[in-house]
């Protein structure tokens, strides 16, 4: 009981981990559409500097400074390592899954057996060996589930990377956008 009680707890956590990513995801892509709304309306209905407008968020020398092709290329590399990070993100989901309805079918036995050594006579040879088979079965379910946390925790290193990766991604675009601004600015 106490083990499917781990496992249930487990899901849980992994369940809504994922709900709250997704969520994250589309939050994101609403603003950076609102963002890039934003960023037209200013571009097309002012030429001078807006006073509302916040503070650059870079140095004016380090941004001159910066390649457009290299800031460029780098978030190009970014974005390929979102995807196969993503990719693979899939196909650890897609094994934790096979993993956890396995530890479910363990669980599901772990409990018939129970319910035989239980029925069998106390203290006969029928006992023993059910009672053998019930801790058999509960010293592999073990086995089964210390693979399902380590599959947990290669999930939670994966989404980590993936959150991290589109952060710098992000940063990078802001970047990227400043200096194209920056340099319309200069042509004017």
């Amino acid at each position: 009981m106490n083990t499917s009680f781990r496992f249930l707890i487990l899901t849980i956590f992994i369940a809504l981990g994922f709900i709250t990513s997704c969520n994250d995801d589309i939050t994101e892509e609403e603003k950076s559409s609102v963002n890039n709304n934003n960023i037209a309306s200013t571009d097309t209905s002012s030429t001078g500097s807006n006073p509302t407008e916040p503070p650059p968020p870079y140095d004016a020398d380090e941004i001159d400074k910066i390649n457009p092709e290299d800031l460029s290329r780098q978030i190009k590399e970014i974005g390929e390592k979102i995807e196969t990070l993503e990719k693979e993100s899939k196909k650890q989901f897609d094994e934790y899954y096979q993993m956890a309805e396995f530890q479910k079918k363990i669980l599901e036995n772990i409990k018939v057996k129970k319910m035989i050594m239980r029925s069998k006579p106390v203290g006969s040879e029928e006992e023993k060996k059910a009672k053998k088979d019930f801790e058999d079965e509960k010293k592999y379910g073990r086995e089964k589930l210390k693979g399902l946390k380590e599959k947990n925790i290669i999930l939670y290193k994966i989404t980590r990377s993936i959150t991290k990766a589109r952060n710098e991604k992000e940063k990078l675009e802001q970047k990227q956008e400043y200096l194209l601004k920056r340099q319309k600015e200069k042509i004017n």
